[in-house]
């Protein structure tokens, strides 16, 4: 199965928006190395890609995985919220899931950012947490090591990581640093008699970390006030026989079958050999993957938007009151039109970040923003409108939608609060109507009829030329 994948992924590869060869130099500065430079943006081109609809034959494998294995994990997760699937990852493994953003020649089968999208919005469609374990083995932690690693830190790594064997987490928010992120704390002194770095500090937030034995860390070689001048980045071995790194797990809201971590170093060693990058440059290997890593998240929250869709259309349809279905009720009908119009939305803009990025457009980052404000807030929405849809059927834990829900809320906050997004979105799209393009108030009182088709909202949006910035002030 998994030699079959790997032939069907690359075929995929080449019958997709053109995607130039990965550069030999993959510790050229910045991850384009790996996709190329685009010299020329037609926007004409980008539309095209963003607006069709046929099915991408990895994400409808993907689908018949999810249908297939993620119910029975999905009960394990919800009567042991902090177990961790290593069976289903090694599943994953199988058919090439956690080799998406892995070189073939390191046993992954790296394929275009819009079939990431497309895969990852099919693993959310089945489970927030579940699909979230998968993302984070992909562009957060192999994506930083295939662009910025060393030969021989990809050669020890990636090919246990596309084999499911090595676990690995992504270590930048501590307990005072959120959205300022450049201000990280986590100290790594250098020790010349040793020659590695002595860890100290503590990690928060950091999904998988319990059940990684591998992280990818942003730590403090430079002086505070150096800010992101002086992080550095390690790859730093972790786990239950590391007797100076200690893990423990939050109790959190949703996503179960992911884990949420706090990770303390005490006098944890690090070697030399361990340095991504250069030392006290490391804030661009974390910048780039965190808006890399966006369009992963967007896609989650549309994957996630489209579940809650299935589910508020599945009820509608089997639910009977005053002598008919729901779903043939017209403010019922209309309601629905509405959510299917800003869920459609949400995945047109996640396709659209995925082909700027895969075109090689530098300012990608700015609709990798966008993408993920707006499906971070359509997933909640999405998930609040379809529980409304259920009744009071809808707040008890016997209907999928309370656990979409409750799923869907974090989406807004983790990698880059929607502040955050808004942020870097009004440096490169002053005076743009972002608010139109947001989850409607009251929709159950609007008509579908007044608001443009999601075709014209993005005709629209392909008008939108980012203003150019040295900084794109990526935070997370």
């Amino acid at each position: 199965m998994h030699c079959r994948t790997m032939r069907l992924t690359r075929r995929i590869v080449h019958s997709s928006l053109t995607c130039p060869s990965p550069a030999p130099a993959l510790e050229l500065f910045g991850f384009r190395a790996y996709y190329g430079h685009m010299t020329t943006m037609h926007a004409t081109t980008i539309l095209r890609e963003v607006m069709d609809e046929r099915p991408d034959e990895f994400a409808l494998l993907t689908r018949d995985f999810v249908n297939r294995e993620f119910p029975r994990y999905l009960e394990e997760a919800k009567r042991d919220p902090h177990h961790y699937p290593h069976e289903l990852m090694v599943k994953s493994a199988e058919i090439g899931l956690l080799g998406l953003e892995i070189p073939e020649e390191y046993g992954g089968n790296a394929v275009p950012s819009l079939q990431q999208a497309a895969v990852m919005e099919e693993l959310a469609r089945g489970d927030g947490g579940l699909g979230l374990d998968i993302l984070v083995q992909n562009s957060l932690t192999a994506f930083p090591i295939t662009q910025f690693g060393t030969d021989a830190q990809r050669a020890r790594y990636l090919p246990r990581m596309a084999a499911g064997e090595v676990i690995a987490c992504f270590g930048l928010t501590e307990p005072n640093t959120g959205s300022d992120a450049k201000a990280i704390r986590c100290k790594a002194t250098w020790d010349a008699t040793k020659r590695g770095w002595i860890v100290n500090g503590a990690k928060r937030f950091i999904t998988s970390a319990s059940a990684a034995t591998v992280m990818v860390l942003a730590a403090r070689t430079g002086r505070p006030e150096e800010r992101g001048r002086g992080i550095s980045v390690l790859l730093t071995e972790i786990g239950p026989g590391v007797a100076s790194v200690e893990v423990a797990d939050f109790d959190k809201l949703g996503q179960p079958g992911s884990q949420l971590c706090e990770v303390v170093f005490q006098n944890h060693f690090v070697p030399e050999e361990a340095l991504m990058g250069a030392r006290n440059e490391g804030w661009h290997i974390i910048e780039s993957t965190l808006q890399h890593s966006r369009i992963w998240v967007a896609a989650q929250g549309s994957g996630i938007a489209r579940h809650a869709m299935d589910e508020a259309e599945k009820y509608t349809h089997e639910r009977e009151q005053f002598g008919k279905k729901l779903a043939d009720i017209p403010d019922v009908r209309n309601h629905l039109r509405i959510m299917q119009r800003q869920v459609e939305i949400a995945r047109l803009l996640v396709r659209k970040a995925a082909a700027h990025e895969q075109a090689g457009d530098e300012q990608f980052f700015v609709w990798a923003s966008l993408a993920k404000l707006v499906a971070g807030e359509t997933a909640l929405w999405a998930a609040q409108e379809a529980m409304l849809l259920h009744g009071g059927m809808g707040y008890t834990k016997e209907m999928p939608i309370s656990q979409i829900f409750a799923d869907s809320a974090v989406i807004r906050i983790y990698e880059g609060a929607a502040h955050i997004q808004a942020k870097i979105i009004g440096k490169h799209l002053p005076g743009k109507d972002i608010l139109s393009l947001l989850p409607p108030s009251g929709a159950f009182l609007r008509d579908a009829r007044d608001f443009p088709s999601p075709a014209d909202v993005m005709a629209e949006i392909e008008t939108w030329e980012p203003s150019p910035d040295s900084s794109p002030t990526t935070t997370g």
